[in-house]
């Protein structure tokens, strides 16, 4: 499921909210009206560390942030470090009931304040945490009576430890209904019901973290909203591009590996491995592929190389995640095989020059692909979805 679909952000100030909705649907965009209308309690998670652009708050947090302290609701930031903490902003229009009501002046001192605060704010410990922050911010949002409070998190969603640690390889390209599992079957879900979480930034990083492309950022803020629903929470999204360097801190982040594009040269005595972080990958348990034209495209040279020597010949090793029977494994492995070998023929190979065999999870290169307890991993499982071309 290629959700969410960000919508363009337009200059009326519209917040863009887009994201699969429980049954795989659009959630509508709201204005900024609506969102500064509701006076709500507004806790920050913001990713202030390295690797991840210095947190600033969009206008429409701004909007709803202004709504919060006229309301005199409260107003907490919680720092997604590696140990997140929480900062409690003085605020003195919540410390004289009276002056919110009766000064506007006093309620934008106030918001320039939390701004002033969530640009001071730094790490003491290594590395980031984004999904313990929010099961922090949750706990705080339960301490203030406030269930329902909507929790922002201004981060690239990078964690670089934790249940969602994004430098195992393979999670940046993983299903996102699989991370999602996974954290649920460990007891890693954060209880979020009765929350609305906005998602700021996704996917946007700092030097030296290298930048992640279009497509895994949008996976990325797909495998956040899937954990999100998940864990009982209403989600919207904000997908204003974070910008410009870090925070400046002596805590360190371990960079995240990011899938390097794929250049399929043929040749002779080669072999192609097209994995789940490939042009060429798989859905979970079928021959589809996530997506059917960057998977023909890489396949093109490899039918031209063919098609250019009757004489030439490829050998399709399909393989399989540890998930099933071992039979069905190698069923489904070699239907993956033939699937690619269907396309190539249809690109101009002929039938003659390609084999197919399925291997499922018994291959060399197999990555263990489950935890002690069993439990599928959505990384490793990526990598072991493939197909490998031998050429010759």
């Amino acid at each position: 499921m290629n959700c969410p679909r960000v919508l363009p952000l337009v200059a009326a100030g519209l917040i863009l909210t887009a994201a699969c909705a429980s049954h795989g649907g659009q959630i509508p965009a709201i204005t900024t009206a609506q969102r500064c209308a509701g006076a709500q309690d507004v806790i920050l998670i913001t990713g202030a560390h390295r690797d991840a652009p210095k947190p600033m708050l969009d206008p429409p947090v701004v909007c709803q942030l202004t709504a919060a302290i006229r309301a005199r609701e409260p107003v907490r930031i919680v720092v997604a470090s590696g140990q997140p903490q929480v900062i409690t902003p003085q605020l003195p229009s919540q410390a004289n009931a009276t002056l919110a009501e009766q000064h506007s002046p006093w309620v934008r001192r106030d918001v320039l304040l939390v701004e002033a605060a969530v640009a001071a704010a730094r790490p003491d410990a290594p590395g980031v945490d984004d999904l313990a922050a929010l099961a922090v911010a949750a706990d705080e949002a339960h301490t203030l009576g406030a269930p329902d409070a909507d929790l922002v998190l201004i981060d690239s969603g990078l964690d670089d430890r934790g249940a969602l640690d994004f430098t195992v390889p393979g999670l940046v390209a993983a299903t996102p209904a699989e991370v999602a599992g996974q954290l649920k079957a460990t007891g890693n879900l954060p209880d979020l019901h009765g929350s609305t979480v906005i998602l700021v930034g996704m996917g946007y990083t700092a030097a030296p973290q290298p930048p992640l492309p279009a497509k895994w950022r949008s996976n990325i803020t797909a495998i956040w909203v899937a954990i999100l629903q998940a864990a009982g929470a209403r989600v919207e999204l904000i997908p204003q591009p974070g910008q410009g360097p870090s925070v400046t801190t002596a805590e360190p982040v371990r960079l995240v590996p990011v899938p390097a594009t794929q250049q399929v040269t043929p040749g002779y005595h080669k072999t192609l491995v097209f994995t789940g972080t490939s042009p060429v990958r798989f859905q979970p348990n079928t021959t589809a592929f996530v997506d059917q034209t960057a998977a023909i495209r890489a396949l093109i040279p490899i039918a031209r190389w063919l098609a250019a020597n009757r004489s030439r010949h490829a050998w399709l090793e399909g393989t399989t995640a540890d998930v099933g029977p071992m039979s069905g494994q190698i069923a489904l492995s070699r239907l993956r095989a033939d699937r690619v070998r269907a396309v190539l023929i249809s690109l101009g190979a002929s039938p003659a020059q390609i084999s197919t065999t399925g291997v499922g999870s018994e291959f060399p290169q197999f990555t263990p692909d489950r935890d002690v307890a069993g439990t599928l991993l959505a990384g490793p499982a990526t990598l072991n979805r493939s197909v490998r071309i031998t050429l010759g």
